[in-house]
């Protein structure tokens, strides 16, 4: 039997690696954002949600 090409196992690897480094961002982008913690205001000015 022939041996598979290590070609082959090049593109599920980077397929993973492009997966983890998405998460990764999407992660920090949410973390980021969470400490941020903006006020919201609706179209008169006033804060959104809060009486």
């Amino acid at each position: 039997m022939p041996q598979p090409s290590k070609r082959f196992a090049f593109f599920p690897v980077m397929f993973g690696l492009i997966g983890l480094l998405f998460i990764g961002i999407m992660i920090v982008t949410y973390r980021l954002s969470v400490r941020a913690n903006p006020i919201m205001l609706d179209e008169r000015g006033q804060q959104h949600g809060h009486p």
